[in-house]
């Protein structure tokens, strides 16, 4: 009987990023025996708040903020920071400079294929769309043509694929 597509052979590389603060830490993962096998960190602007991989997996995007999570003290250091992800190692490398954001992101997803960045702010909420440039670097804000009513407290943004249009 066949394996299902999910489960991972011994010989299959998984990788695994993980942040304390500002520092985003990557480990292999053994699978098979059950053990994270640290290989080295980056250090960012400023605490990681949420990760996201470009559609191909070869960049990963990280959002920053130097602000305390909820209501707490506000910092002044918001960021999406890019980096390469090397295919047979998983390393990161940086990857261009980092966007200034307004406030601290509270999450954070890509477009389906990976044109745009969307963002999350809670406070005060709001939802932002950022290019991704041809070369994978985050890039300037796309300016909507009306505000975007993002609630009281936008706390995630997700995208699906496009199934085509309706008339009712």
């Amino acid at each position: 009987m066949p394996e299902p597509s999910s489960a991972h052979s011994a010989s299959q590389k998984v990788a695994l990023y993980a942040n304390v603060g500002a520092e985003l830490t990557h480990y292999d993962v053994d699978v098979a025996g059950a053990e994270l096998i640290k290989r080295g960190t980056v250090t960012l602007p400023a605490s990681v708040q949420y990760a996201w991989p470009e559609v191909s997996r070869r960049y990963l995007y990280v959002a920053t903020s130097s602000s305390a999570s909820g209501y707490g003290a506000a910092g002044t250091e918001h960021h999406v920071t890019a980096f390469a992800i090397d295919p047979a190692s998983g390393a990161l490398t940086p990857h261009g400079a980092p966007i200034r954001l307004p406030t601290r992101p509270i999450h954070m997803t890509a477009d389906i294929p990976s044109r745009n960045i969307l963002v999350a702010f809670n406070n005060p909420s709001a939802l932002r769309i950022y290019r991704i440039n041809e070369d994978f670097t985050p890039g300037e804000e796309v300016k909507q043509p009306r505000p975007i009513d993002a609630g009281i407290y936008a706390h995630q943004v997700r995208v699906t694929p496009t199934i085509g249009w309706q008339s009712w």
